[in-house]
């Protein structure tokens, strides 16, 4: 008797390890990289070879998404956006400035549940505000030349995961890739700086890439489109050591792991638009045991206002009140959502705080975009505005007249933009002045107005008033005087702003309502 219960018990004390590990909670990796176009990835399509191999090898264990969206077009309204579950217009983080949400994020709903919370690298843009600490047990900053090595990152994740040995709690990590951000690879500025200290695993020639549609064929985009494309595999690289850390740990195994951009390429009709160049992102997530290898899912639209939602259910961990997206995590496991058949995407201002106010509907098939600051004289400017790309199409157009027509639309746009993505995939042709789609135009226009609506959003004025030039004028002189407001009062995430430097700036943020 004795030897039985004994045998008994030695059985039950052998499963208890099995047993923890069938209850323990999941682990949430999140990579992001900067300003990487969707399909830049080989496994979304992109030609050039190799260009992304530890990426791509990512799909092959997980699931790709195929329709993946984020709500915002630039940095911090993006990333923002997957830690609050909110759209930029309702959670106040239209822009670069600080803000005071008084509603709790993705990780500290994690934290008050037993999470161990880290960010390595941008901090602040991945938080409303500069006190971080509030959301994160554990936070870095990378800066200059290291921020774009391979090694950095794998060294980064080792010392994460001999902190998480000692905490022993399940962890929430955002990583955050620099790459490929502005300066490229090779880039003048990066040269100069001493940023290209790190190169990419392999550096691809002019001859090897390929210049998007929406862009010309000079030589002077083709030779910044190299860069990109080269920095584009440095970030791949530096997922690559980030995995790597990971499977050398003891977590791989109950830890899931989702990759995205925050938006698209920093070149014009990309970064800082809402056309599918500016807003679509590679979405990957690799969940052991529970995701099927291969998988690739083309019927759901799915955006970055989703993930709030979808990682609690995954965390088994109730949602707080307030999130305007919804969880997609019974696709994970296989099943069909109604419903995931558009998606809604927002800009607001650029990085100084110009404001441009501009909202979208995309489905499938078409999208629609919304210009209320689009006036045929308020001049349209983005960080890309800098750069070697815009400068060549600018110089172009003066002597041609098809590039003149796409410089003046990228510098002026229109107040209703409609697309037919089947037929144009990089919006080239508006027809929101073709008697033909006017259906379609009013059907996108209805959608999204009904949005609008539902997240009582502060353009929604504009919409109902789309057809005034004198009542959209005075509501971009608003738009206006709101953004100088915050540029004056406001802590900034940037060193200048509209204004000038944001060093004399001296409160640490203010809840938009004050505004």
């Amino acid at each position: 008797m004795f030897y039985k219960i004994l045998t008994a018990t030695l059985l039950l004390i052998s499963q208890i390890p099995l047993l923890l590990a069938e209850s323990a909670k999941p682990n949430i990796l999140f990579i992001t990289v900067d300003d990487m176009n969707w399909d830049s990835v080989g496994a979304y399509g992109c030609p050039i070879p190799e260009i992304t191999q530890h990426i791509d090898s990512l799909a092959t264990e997980g699931m790709l998404f195929e329709r993946a969206y984020v709500q915002a077009s630039n940095c911090s309204p993006s990333r923002v956006v997957f830690q609050s579950g909110r759209y930029p217009s309702s959670s106040g983080m239209r822009g670069f400035y600080m803000v005071d949400a008084n509603y709790p994020m993705l990780p500290e709903v994690l934290k008050n549940k037993g999470y161990f919370t880290a960010v390595i690298n941008k901090p602040r843009d991945t938080s409303f505000h500069g006190n971080y600490e509030q959301f994160w047990d554990y936070s870095t900053i990378l800066k200059g030349a290291e921020k774009r090595g391979a090694i950095t990152y794998e060294k980064g994740m080792n010392e994460f995961f001999a902190i998480v040995d000692q905490k022993q709690q399940p962890f929430y990590c955002v990583v955050n890739i620099a790459d490929p951000h502005k300066p490229f690879f090779n880039d003048p500025k990066s040269t100069e700086s001493g940023f290209d200290e790190y190169g990419p695993s392999r550096i691809y020639a002019a001859s090897e890439i390929t210049v998007p549609e929406f862009l010309p064929k000079h030589p002077g985009v083709r030779i910044e489109m190299r860069n990109y494309y080269n920095s584009v595999k440095r970030a791949d690289d530096c997922v690559g050591a980030i995995l790597k850390s990971l499977k050398e740990s003891t977590y791989e195994d109950n830890t899931v792991v989702i990759f995205i951009s925050d938006h698209g390429m920093p070149l014009p009709f990309a970064k800082s638009s809402l056309y599918e160049h500016g807003i679509r992102t590679p979405w990957v997530i690799k969940w052991p045991n529970k995701i099927k290898p291969k998988s690739v899912d083309t019927e759901h639209m799915i955006s970055a206002v989703d993930f709030m939602p979808t990682i609690l259910d995954i965390c088994e961990i109730s949602k707080p009140k307030g999130l305007e997206g919804r969880s997609f995590a019974s696709i994970l496991a296989g099943k069909t959502q109604k419903h995931r058949d558009h998606i809604f995407a927002e800009f607001n201002e650029n990085a100084i705080g110009n404001v441009f106010p501009t909202r979208a509907v995309h489905n499938k098939k078409f999208a629609y975009v919304f210009n209320p600051w689009s006036d045929g004289s308020r001049s349209f400017t983005s960080a890309s505005s800098f750069h070697k790309s815009y400068k060549v199409i600018k110089e172009l157009a003066k002597t041609d007249s098809e590039l003149a027509k796409r410089y003046n639309h990228l510098v002026y746009r229109e107040l209703e933009e409609l697309y037919d993505l089947e037929k144009d995939p990089n919006c080239l042709n508006n027809l929101a002045q073709n008697p033909e789609y006017l259906n379609q135009l009013k059907q996108m226009r209805m959608k999204l107005t009904q949005h609008m609506t539902k997240i009582n959003d502060y353009a929604l004025e504009a919409m109902k008033n789309r057809q005034s030039p004198e009542k959209l004028a005075y509501f971009m002189e608003k738009q206006d005087a709101e953004s100088i407001k915050r540029a004056l009062s406001i802590q900034w995430k940037r060193f200048k702003n509209r204004i000038g430097g944001t060093g004399k700036n001296k409160e640490l943020f203010v809840s938009p309502a004050n505004l």
